[in-house]
């Protein structure tokens, strides 16, 4: 196998359905690797360097979900997807929640279809190992990554199970934190989420935001009450969340123009743009000499700190951000946002909620909301933005409402 070629790992317990992965595939440029049991996969894995392996969910002794658990844990650079054909939803959905796999395919596939999506695994695999050499060294660099929030790990953990537990106490636990009590309350009362009635209690909060939205303020308020640093010269912590805030309102306004799309994802654009940049907070907390050198590098420069942060670190927050969300297991479409939100382009999975965040953050500099830390405004990828269709009428109300809903 040369260098250049990339390799793909297929595990199913059924014989044809590898044998039809043989067919389909043998006149891509990848080495394939079959194996029909996860115990089989892992031993090609010691073995070979893979960039994406696909595996069935249900088979015989280690099912999907627990090899590819175990792929995470084990090699966490390569990208993971599901093939599953049964009606397993509710283990397969918490899966993907848990990051244990970036995406889900259906059992039987398109035949073209298939292939687009694992060209487009393999572009990603790519892209992440030309960053992954020098992010390594940053994450070696830390004493300790930080642990996940308390907060939301409770209210996770509660979450994953709505079927048995009520409004009441999903509300319980969040007023034990009363930060995020009086954010969810002022939220509940913007008019983001057009109530006209006052919300003054957090289980009337729960009920009006919904579960979605609830989760991802939840994450947001706890990820900077517990990431951020106190201080640190030349960044704007206070701009940098307006910045957050804003970005998460305007990709939840560019999803909501988009034809046929769930309604979900308008909660999960919010949500993605909220946490975008988290790894701005991680170089601002524990890399902080490091951090202080960028804005400098920026400032001086009249540049981006993504810029910088190449020049000084050879690594981006992007990166460091998405590893730290992928660490702590967070939803698949807040990894791959925070990851590609520069490079949409890169990422073939939640593609919608990632232009909308790429778009977004682009424009909320461009209306001066906030800080991101930039000495000069990012270029949104022409592809991209067309797809919002902004006219200068769109984009002056888009302004408008982000300055209302936020203030």
């Amino acid at each position: 196998m040369t260098t250049e070629q990339q390799a793909v790992l297929f595990v199913d317990d059924e014989q044809n359905v590898l044998n039809s992965f043989k067919r389909l595939l043998h006149d891509e440029p990848w080495h394939l690797f079959f194996a029909d049991s996860g115990d089989r996969g892992l031993d090609i894995l010691k073995k070979e360097k893979i960039d994406l392996v696909v595996s069935d969910v249900r088979m015989p002794g280690m099912d999907g979900i627990t090899f590819l658990k175990r792929v995470k844990s084990l090699y966490p650079h390569i990208v993971r997807i599901f093939l599953s054909g049964h009606a397993d939803h509710k283990a397969v959905v918490q899966a993907l929640a848990d990051g244990s796999a970036q995406q889900l395919l259906p059992k039987p596939w398109k035949n073209e279809e298939m292939k687009e999506v694992l060209r487009g695994a393999l572009k990603q695999a790519a892209e992440l190992k030309k960053k992954n050499e020098r992010l390594q060294k940053i994450i070696n660099s830390l004493p300790s990554l930080p642990a996940m929030p308390h907060t939301y790990l409770k209210v996770k953990k509660c979450l994953t199970d709505v079927n048995s537990v009520s409004i009441d106490q999903i509300a319980d636990l969040i007023e034990e934190d009363t930060s995020i009590s009086a954010e969810l309350l002022r939220w509940a009362n913007s008019s983001l989420f057009g109530q006209r009635n006052q919300v003054d209690t957090v289980k009337r909060a729960v009920l009006v935001l919904g579960l979605v939205i609830v989760e991802g303020l939840v994450l947001s308020e706890s990820v900077f009450s517990s990431v951020a640093p106190r201080t640190t010269a030349g960044f704007d912590l206070k701009g940098f969340q307006s910045h957050s805030i804003a970005c998460g309102i305007t990709a939840k306004l560019l999803i909501s123009e988009l034809p046929y799309m769930d309604p979900k994802d308008e909660e999960r654009a919010f949500t993605a743009g909220l946490l975008h940049d988290i790894g701005k907070l991680i170089e601002a907390r524990y890399l902080d000499e490091q951090f202080k050198k960028i804005i400098i590098t920026a400032r001086e420069k009249k540049i981006t700190l993504l810029k910088a942060e190449q020049e000084i670190l050879g690594t981006t927050h992007e990166a460091i951000g998405g590893y730290l969300a992928d660490w702590w297991s967070l939803p698949s479409f807040i990894v791959n946002t925070i990851r590609w939100h520069h490079e949409p382009a890169s990422c073939h999975t939640d593609r919608d909620i990632i232009a909308a965040v790429h778009v977004a953050d682009v424009l909320v500099q461009q209306f001066a909301l906030g800080s991101s830390g930039n000495y000069s405004i990012p270029e949104a990828d022409p592809e991209i933005w067309a797809r919002f269709n902004l006219s200068e009428e769109t984009l002056s109300s888009i302004r408008e409402s982000v300055i209302q809903m936020s203030a």
